[in-house]
């Protein structure tokens, strides 16, 4: 009874450690650009694409600041899909988030030249690795509930 006390213990301890790994670096911020984002070029087969490339360790809230007349798409490199699409005109500072760790893919798909930059707010465990460690952490909780409960009968 002891040594299944003292593991669900430990095994909550490590789940709430878990927690505290993701909240020290919540606030760590970076940049990418000012960059200049030419408009996507269409001549027959050929396609020209001026584009950044972001990469993020986890899940993060981004704002975007630009400047000029265009439509900035942001697509994750790995899925293909699109993340974020939001038109320019003249100034536009908005925020979107990137749901997971990975790179994306950043162009202007509309037809006049952008200046942009992007700051990383936020970063987040992503939702399939908070849903564990909430799903786990409460388990364990139970357990030890259960028996502690046990224990003192």
């Amino acid at each position: 009874m002891r040594f299944w006390g003292a593991l669900l213990s430990a095994m909550l301890l490590l789940t709430i450690g878990s927690l505290w790994v993701y909240s020290s670096y919540e606030n760590q911020v970076g940049s990418i650009g000012p960059v200049f984002l030419q408009p996507v070029e269409r001549q027959g087969n050929v396609t020209d694409i001026t584009s950044v490339t972001a990469h993020t360790p986890t899940s993060s809230l981004v704002e975007a600041s630009c400047n000029g007349n265009g439509v900035i798409e942001v697509y994750d490199v790995i899925t293909g899909e699109q993340v974020d699409k939001h038109a320019v005109y003249g100034h536009a500072r908005y925020q979107f988030v990137l749901p997971r760790e990975g790179d994306y893919l950043i162009i202007n798909n509309g037809t006049d030249k952008l200046t942009c930059s992007f700051r990383f707010i936020k970063n987040y465990p992503t939702k399939p690795v908070q849903n564990a460690l909430y799903i786990s952490g409460s388990a364990f909780a139970i357990l030890l509930a259960l028996i502690v409960w046990r224990w003192g009968r």
